[in-house]
């Protein structure tokens, strides 16, 4: 994505910073994926428990991302954004020197709501940066999130297979705080526009009369539901045929390279590539690759599973956050808010998809498994084309149109 020429050095930087900020807190988030048989082996815990060290972090998201959200009436994305990257910092050094699994756990809790509250406020504050290429500039984070994929895993499973499970997060705390320092030096100008949040009412109306807002929640469910029990069931599967956390780790890593070439290169045509059709398509596309799994049993259909499935759901990433900016221009939301309803899906899938995935394991093996987050995929893929036939509301005043500057 080439920015400079378009944005001025101080907005492209700052864009910069955000980005690498969101990529820290993805390799947090995603890396820990690779270390679930270890936690489990080193703490003795069964399926179910090993899941929550994923479902805990997004239970931290669920609860943080809609008051966030409303929370960018009364404080500046700017501000939201340091106080969250504070709280993520918090939760990876407790992770990093916690004494019991207890502990961890609510370190993981801590980081989930600094997390949470990060995508609401960084996706306002890169809108008021990116102006009018917010389009481009918000479908990037997608490629962001893509490259937490692909750097996560390998870092995360590398680091503690040569040394121990803390490491990675004390690095990662370290990278944060940085970060802190250097957003709250600086002087672009950017992410001090407080929005006009809607109504509960109208808010809760929206979701399901706004078509481009429907698509892009529909899409974020088809992804979510996928990836965030995906991310549980395959290294168990791979750790069942003998791959250790730092290979199982690279080829998560690899996996994700094909999600960010993918997104990368549809988020570059994110206004072309805006309709309901591709996406629909691709999410069927999603729904055959998650059922190989299902069908065949071994740590080779996992993999096809993971090449294909990558490739799918960078299609449809990319597209998300383009499809509610339809929304946000029609005065249906506002930026923040619809960053926040993005977010709440993802935790609630998160929270329920590793935790289901690690009771349907222990209960009657993981394929089963496979096949119902295959039937999420081609249900939404459905109601994803539906949504294209429904005639789109005529715009009205934008939300946060009299927004408040602060100094």
């Amino acid at each position: 994505m080439v920015l400079c020429g378009i944005l001025t050095i101080v907005r492209i930087r700052v864009i910069v910073l955000l980005y690498i900020a969101l990529l820290v807190g993805e390799i947090a988030w995603q890396g820990v994926a690779p270390l679930i048989p270890t936690y489990i082996d080193t703490y003795n815990l069964t399926a179910s428990q090993g899941s929550m060290m994923l479902a805990v972090a997004s239970l931290g998201i669920l609860l943080a991302s809609l008051p966030a959200g409303f929370m960018t009436n009364r404080v500046t994305p700017r501000h939201l954004t340091h106080a969250s990257l504070a709280l993520m910092i918090v939760g990876l050094a407790g992770q990093s020197i916690a004494p019991n699994y207890a502990t961890i756990i609510l370190a993981r809790f801590i980081f989930g709501l600094g997390f949470g509250v990060l995508w609401v406020a960084l996706i306002a504050w890169l809108a008021d940066a990116a102006g009018d290429q917010s389009a481009r500039v918000l479908s990037g984070s997608t490629v962001i999130a893509g490259l937490g994929g692909i750097f996560g895993p390998a870092y995360a499973g590398t680091v503690a297979h040569s040394f121990n499970l803390e490491a990675p997060f004390i690095g990662l705390s370290a990278v944060l705080l940085v970060l802190l320092i250097l957003l709250v030096l600086d002087d672009s100008g950017t992410g001090v526009k407080k929005e006009v949040a809607p109504p509960t009412r109208e808010l809760l109306r929206a979701t399901h009369s706004d078509p481009d807002l429907s698509t892009m929640m529909l899409i974020t469910i088809g992804a979510a539901v996928v990836w965030m029990t995906a991310d549980f069931l395959v290294p168990l599967r791979l750790a069942a045929h003998g791959y250790n956390e730092a290979q199982i780790g690279v080829i998560f890593s690899i996996a994700s390279l094909c999600f960010v070439s993918t997104s990368a290169f549809v988020s570059r045509k994110a206004e072309q590539w805006r309709k309901a059709r591709i996406v629909a398509t691709a999410m069927a596309g999603l729904a055959i690759c998650t059922a190989i799994p299902m069908i065949f049993i071994g740590s080779t259909a996992a993999m096809i599973f993971l090449a294909g499935a990558t490739i799918a759901s960078g299609v449809t990433a990319a597209l998300s956050f383009p499809f509610g900016l339809l929304a946000v221009e029609r005065g249906a939301v506002t930026v923040g808010v619809m960053s926040a309803l993005a977010n709440i899906i993802w935790s609630i899938s998160g929270l329920l998809g590793p935790t289901l995935g690690g009771l349907s394991t222990q209960a009657i093996g993981d394929q089963a498994a496979f096949g119902l987050l295959a039937s999420v995929a081609l249900l939404m893929a459905f109601l994803i084309y539906r949504q294209g036939k429904v005639p789109r509301p005529a715009p009205v005043a934008p939300l946060g149109h009299d927004i408040v500057e602060q100094p």
